[in-house]
């Protein structure tokens, strides 16, 4: 059986890289370029490092600042018609997620007609656009800065859609002021792609040692993290940690537990990372009796130790657990704090089981109601 894997963008890494930005703009021969980010990324001034390296190397630019938590189809519409009038030939993406989401989804319709809802297909599309694509997380989380993956939101729906991107700058000091609760939800966000990567139909060996790294310096480091988030060292290894796990799972996809995690954001509009992790530990369990070894993997990058005798079921056990000690720790919060109904949050398959066939094909088990419920429902009750 063989497997395939690819470095799809390159990485500048390293504290105080986000000088570099204007300087790489004009090696990639850009004259006008649009930075998006979001009132956050703006209100911590993290925005104007990067203004001040364009205008540094005397790169004209523009901003669009309107991004939300879950970036809408209209707003990539606006975005992409902005860009498109104003002759941008570069996107600078600076923030989490959802603003470097967007700006691969705007960047299409330099090239392409909108609106953008027309390109949403399942299996998702990739469409080539003309812009270079520069982006700059300033969250540990999502690993999107080395992806070609775009998630919108529509109409209750989280569609996809694929384009290439030119480079990713992965600066950790742009992550000191990321509040605790983003530090742990995006965290735990990059732990979900780590270990659905690693438990894949699709895994491959560069995929495996990927996601073991970064579940390892998850493991380590998040709940450092999010009590401190000036903690020099637990940044650095965070950031490292999610842009590994991108890469992994760039590569292998993930699965179940991402399907669940977007029915539970139709149902409850809850954050992304919160979703994923709150049904991750049930979704790894039961990985277990189907490919132990894999499973066994994910334990072991977290500092479990197997004497060989164990059972598949209890391998999952004792990953699974160790999964929840791991989110106790860093002060995480169960679906019951937040006031969700047991019968509302088990609902939410409703929403998922057509959603995103590769992450269904991806995943060991087969994507049935029966199945979805029980996750649900486990991953409520581990925490009544």
């Amino acid at each position: 059986m063989s497997s395939k894997y690819t470095q799809n963008v390159p990485v500048i890494f390293g504290e105080g890289a986000i000088r570099e930005l204007g300087d790489k703009v004009k090696e990639l021969g850009c004259t006008k370029v649009m930075c998006v980010y979001d009132a956050g990324v703006k209100a911590a001034g993290v925005n104007q490092r990067a203004e001040d390296s364009l205008k540094a190397a005397g790169i004209d630019y523009l901003v669009f600042d309107k991004i939300t938590t879950e970036p809408f189809a209209s707003l990539v519409n606006e975005c992409g018609a902005m860009a498109k009038e104003a002759g941008v030939d570069c996107f600078v993406a600076i923030g989490g997620g959802s603003s470097m989401d967007l700006t691969k989804a705007a960047s299409i319709l330099v090239d392409y007609p909108g609106p953008i809802e027309q390109y949403f297909k399942a299996p998702p599309l990739f469409l080539k656009s003309s812009p270079k694509i520069i982006l700059v997380p300033t969250t540990s989380g999502t690993g999107s800065e080395v992806t070609q993956v775009g998630i919108i939101s529509l109409d209750g729906m989280k569609p996809a859609i694929f384009t290439d991107t030119t480079l990713a700058i992965l600066d950790p000091e742009l992550t000191y002021t990321c509040p605790p609760s983003v530090t742990m939800n995006t965290g735990f966000d990059a732990f979900t792609h780590a270990s659905e990567a690693l438990t894949s139909n699709g895994s491959n060996p560069r995929s495996d040692v990927l996601a073991m790294a970064a579940i390892s310096k998850i493991r380590k480091y998040v709940a450092k993290a999010v009590a401190d988030g000036s903690d020099k060292e637990a940044r650095r290894e965070m950031a490292l940690a999610s842009n590994f796990a991108g890469i992994a799972f760039a590569d292998t996809s993930c699965h179940i537990g991402h399907n669940l995690a977007d029915g539970l954001s139709t149902e409850f509009h809850s954050p992304h990372g919160w979703n994923c992790i709150v049904v991750n530990a049930e979704v790894i369990r039961k990985c277990a009796p189907l490919v132990p070894e894999k499973v066994k993997r994910v334990g072991e990058a977290m500092g479990l130790t197997f004497d060989g005798t164990e059972t598949p079921e209890q391998i999952g056990d004792m990953v699974a657990e160790e999964i929840y000690v791991m989110m106790r720790e860093a002060g995480f919060k169960g679906p019951q704090e937040y006031g969700m109904d047991r019968d509302r949050f088990i609902s939410s398959t409703r929403h998922m089981l057509d959603i995103n066939p590769v992450l269904r094909d991806a995943c060991p088990y087969e994507q049935t109601k029966e199945v979805c419920d029980e996750l649900y429902a486990k991953s409520w009750d581990a925490w009544a």
